[in-house]
């Protein structure tokens, strides 16, 4: 009889618990509780020690941005410092032939013949020819006949890989097909 009194007192207390849980759950509560509101701003105001740029600061700036631009590219080509010259070349210059191609025109002619005027028409070719062939193709012809030479063969060899056409016209263009010719044909050997 005892037995029988136990296991009836479990059962009504599980029935109970389970009917508790039933009528909470279908009362619908939000999940969650509803965001508070932010505080107040603070009364106590600490006044920052950085300068704030005005209007006329900031257009100032932007003024002479691209002279900036051309400065550090020209230190880095004086410094012959490879990783310097590689981080203007991949950041800086694309920047400037962008917004300035007159200027970076200029700074090449500016340089004297030499490695760093060499390296320099080269990279202007590289990455001009990719953005921008029309305007990159005047400018090679505006070129002395051997920087131009040289600058074709390199915009031919920098737009040959996802352009084989594109490269053939440009080499044709500049007369240099069979020169450019022998070059992929002592490579391929």
């Amino acid at each position: 009889m005892r037995r029988i009194s136990i296991v009836t007192l479990v059962l009504v207390t599980l029935f109970g618990v389970g009917t508790a849980l039933w009528l909470d759950a279908g009362e619908g509560r939000p999940p969650w509780p509803k965001p508070t509101p932010p505080p107040p701003p603070s009364p106590i105001y600490t006044q920052s020690t950085e300068h704030a740029p005005s209007e006329a600061e900031i257009a100032e700036l932007a003024r002479g941005h691209n002279a900036r631009l051309e400065l550090e590219i020209e230190n880095a080509l004086a410094a012959k410092d490879a990783q310097r010259r590689e981080t203007v070349f991949t950041f800086l210059l694309p920047e400037l032939i962008q917004v300035d191609a007159g200027r970076v025109v200029a700074m090449v002619a500016r340089q004297g013949p030499g490695e760093a005027r060499d390296t320099l028409r080269r990279e202007v070719t590289r990455q001009w020819i990719a953005t921008d062939p029309d305007a990159a193709a005047r400018w090679m012809k505006s070129l002395p006949e051997s920087e131009r030479r040289e600058s074709a063969i390199t915009a031919v060899e920098s737009i040959f890989a996802h352009s084989p056409a594109e490269a053939a016209a440009l080499a044709d263009e500049f007369g240099i097909t069979s020169t450019v010719r022998d070059r992929f044909k002592a490579a391929r050997d």
